[in-house]
């Protein structure tokens, strides 16, 4: 992997960066915050999109610009500094994997809207039973004649009361067949939809919504409708791991923007008549924030560029959501040990980042998923380096001890 930009890729970061910093203050997303209406911002999407990021991966021929994963990872790390307030995560999620399953008549007709602007979307994912496994769903989708019949509960969907398409991932109920993975294409305000709003750590927007015998025909069916129930699931998977390793990125960046913040802060809180940056303690602990930073960012950066090549991921992906859910996490905590109460104070805006690093630490994965998660994955590899060095210090002295107990 190269770490060096391209120059199109510094100038893409550049203009982010520029247009995130000018467009977000923090009075602006934490009114955003904690709006009681809704978390989106009308003004800030019209600008998003007239500024072409709701169509970086789209191809071409929808309307958008056919870039790579990583030019979008690039202004997701960029959105993530400045904790953007929108439904343009979740939209973009939605993009992938209608990108990814629908046919040639709904990309037209989805995609090219997605990129203008005019729609926004999410998808529902999990259950409050089954979080991340989808053999275990509960929401089922019949076939009645010529409906399909959607019945089940949804949790955890995001912006679900802003979208105007909510992705539904359901099971198929057919006795004759055996059960599979559909998607379909569901509106708010279909008869039979109903949201509940969550109350959530991070304040962001999320929803349970149910479906109670919501008919729909097959137009509503993302895809042809007879693709393989491993292609569906597949494709499903890979539109959900390209989602993770953006918000990686977006992780990465909220970590990065609280160390620049922290060290602006020591450099100017004084005690003794000195900043207290000047102190060799607290230098200690940026220090340390800074290596986990760097190396999150790094992980982040392996992910999401193994992904953009088109290559297997699957260990970098468990590493860097892993590493950078922690990052995020304990660097937000020790900000606020070195601003002490000042971190909680509403013109800081600390207390934001604290929000959202533990929002996204649940979300795609816990860090206790993604470990165990990478225990699977290289429980091969550990047996064969056990065996080959039964006798040496080497199999006791690697890092797969640490994760012994997640080993199934």
């Amino acid at each position: 992997m190269d770490l060096n930009f391209t120059e199109e890729q510094s100038m893409l970061q550049k203009t982010a960066r520029n247009f995130f910093e000018k467009e977000f203050t923090f009075d602006l997303v934490n009114e955003e915050q904690h709006s009681i209406i809704s978390k989106h911002s009308a003004d800030v999407w019209k600008k998003i999109s007239d500024m072409g990021w709701l169509g970086v991966v789209i191809d071409e021929q929808y309307g958008g610009i056919g870039g790579s994963l990583f030019d979008l990872g690039i202004i997701y790390e960029e959105a993530g500094r400045a904790l953007l307030p929108t439904t343009f995560y979740s939209t973009v999620y939605a993009s992938l994997l209608i990108e990814q399953l629908g046919n040639e008549e709904q990309k037209e007709s989805i995609l090219s809207q997605i990129v203008e602007g005019s729609i926004m979307g999410t998808i529902a994912f999990a259950e409050p039973d089954a979080i991340n496994k989808p053999e275990y769903f509960q929401t089922t989708a019949k076939k009645l004649q010529d409906r399909w019949v959607l019945n089940g509960t949804k949790a955890f969907v995001s912006n679900a009361d802003t979208a105007d398409i909510i992705l539904v991932i359901a099971r198929k109920e057919d006795d004759s067949r055996g059960e599979g993975l559909m998607t379909f294409i569901v509106r708010p305000e279909d008869h039979g939809v109903t949201l509940k709003s969550m109350n959530t750590f991070g304040n962001d927007s999320q929803s349970v919504v149910n479906f109670n015998n919501i008919e729909l025909d097959d137009s509503k069916v993302l895809g042809d409708g007879i693709e393989q129930t491993e292609t569906i699931a597949q494709s499903i998977e890979i539109a959900r791991k390209k989602a993770t390793a953006l918000q990686c990125m977006e992780m990465a960046g909220g970590a990065r923007k609280v160390l620049d913040m922290t060290v602006d802060y020591v450099s100017e809180r004084k005690q003794f008549g000195v900043p207290i940056g000047s102190f060799q303690a607290v230098q200690h602990h940026l220090a340390n924030m800074l290596a986990e930073v760097e190396g999150s960012q790094l992980a982040s950066y392996q992910a999401i560029w193994m992904l953009s090549e088109g290559l297997e991921a699957e260990q970098e992906l468990a590493i860097a959501k892993a590493f950078v859910s922690e990052t995020y996490k304990s660097t937000t905590l020790m900000a606020h040990q070195l601003w002490a109460g000042m971190g909680f104070a509403l013109d800081s805006g600390l207390y934001l980042y604290s929000n959202r690093s533990k929002a996204t630490e649940l979300s795609f994965g816990t860090y206790d998923y993604h470990l165990k998660r990478l225990s699977e994955l290289i429980t091969p590899v550990k047996e064969t380096l056990k065996v080959k060095s039964e006798n040496s210090n080497l199999y006791r002295n690697t890092i797969f001890r640490k994760i012994d107990i997640y080993d199934v």
